[in-house]
């Protein structure tokens, strides 16, 4: 059983300055994020404004039940949340120990309230208890993380909660705005289970309690799958929230994915950003792949292959064993030395050799014309 925090609502003049201003100013291009307690430090207000939202601090319950309308004992039939939609915070991101109660407490309280009931709420403790991940389930927040808190995590989140598709836990958002690596990052920090489904390609991902424990891409299962989906991952997908009992293929925390995946994937962008096109056709030059071949690893061959003159830099690289990184970087030196080259110079190449005609060793040749032979009294 969870005791609800019941407050009085302080007088309108001890409402801070920074709480009155809120409805007043315009919010942000994602518009605005209440943070209630110690989470509002710079660092966190500083990365929710670089996603385009407005940070608003206040101290504590009070002042934040005054700032969004609610009346925690429901006798105040004057107090009313803002008036559309919009003036409404995106977020609200509330300390789990507060001057004048208890962020769990507070979440109750707003989700007990019809105007308030919706908002999406973080909770932040300074320490992990064991209950209070089954405390913050039973107030309905929608994600509890434990200090220390990676602001980028927490502006993600917002960003995350903003693509809210009505009334339901389901979110859309779009990897040109909220990359596939960040939105895991953050999302494994938390206590959260759910899936990511990606809209217009075979691609799905699982996770459960900070760990991802299943993903799908292209036929593939499981790690590598993971790791090609933020690899190749694109477009329009949706986080549905909700218990996933299913059993995972394999196991990975924000811990190994930050310091083994990740730079990685970084690598990868890297080179997708300066490097060869993932578009591009190439093939072998043999006789240049002769010369290089002592001074090159055992083990190119298997990436070397896969360029048949067919296959895309993509298709070689989703075909490839190697991590991606790795197959990529392969590619990109083999090209530079000359033993991969576009494949479409040599399609040109045959095409005029093609338009010449046949080679003239098969053509036949005439003997040249000449007059009568000679008679016997020719002299």
């Amino acid at each position: 059983m969870v005791a609800y925090l019941h407050v009085a609502p302080p007088p309108e003049t001890s409402m801070p300055a920074a709480g009155r201003e809120a409805l007043d100013l315009p919010g942000g291009a994602g518009g605005w994020v209440l943070l209630v307690g110690e989470t509002a430090r710079p660092v966190v207000a500083a990365a929710l404004a670089r996603e385009g939202f407005r940070p608003v601090h206040v101290d504590g319950a009070r002042a934040a039940l005054e700032l969004l309308g609610v009346d925690p004992g429901g006798t105040r039939p004057d107090a009313a949340p803002p008036e559309s939609k919009a003036e409404r915070p995106r977020l609200v991101i509330i300390d789990a120990d507060l001057p004048d109660g208890d962020g769990f407490s507070l979440c109750g309280v707003l989700r007990a309230d019809p105007k308030s009931a919706h908002l999406p709420v973080l909770l932040v403790a300074k320490c992990a208890e064991e209950f209070h991940r089954d405390l913050a389930a039973g107030v309905g927040a929608d994600e509890y993380l434990v200090e220390p808190v990676d602001a980028r995590d927490v502006a993600v989140l917002a960003r995350l909660k903003a693509g809210r598709r009505g009334e339901e836990d389901v979110y859309d958002a779009h990897t040109a705005t909220l990359p596939l690596v960040a939105l895991m990052r953050a999302l494994l920090s938390g206590v959260r289970s759910g899936r990511v489904v990606l809209s217009e390609a075979a691609g799905a991902l699982v996770f459960r309690h900070g760990q991802v424990v299943d993903a799908t891409f292209h036929g593939e299962r499981g790690c590598l799958a993971f790791r090609r989906l933020l690899c190749f991952g694109s477009g329009a997908y949706t986080v549905t929230f909700g218990p996933e009992l299913q059993r995972g293929s394999f196991s990975m925390d924000r811990p190994f994915l930050c310091d083994q995946v990740v730079p990685g994937l970084e690598r990868f962008e890297q080179l997708r950003v300066k490097g060869l096109p993932l578009a591009a056709r190439l093939t072998v030059d043999f006789n240049r792949l002769a010369r290089e071949l002592p001074s090159l690893p055992e083990d190119v061959e298997q990436v070397v292959r896969l360029f048949d003159g067919r296959r895309t830099v993509r298709a070689m690289l989703l075909e490839c064993r190697f991590p991606e990184a790795l197959a990529y970087e392969a590619a990109t030196r083999l090209f530079m030395l000359g033993v991969l080259v576009p494949a479409i110079l040599v399609e040109e190449r045959e095409r005029a050799r093609e338009s010449a005609g046949p080679p003239r060793l098969f053509e036949p040749v005439l003997a040249p014309e000449s007059g009568p032979e000679p008679g016997p009294d020719a002299s």
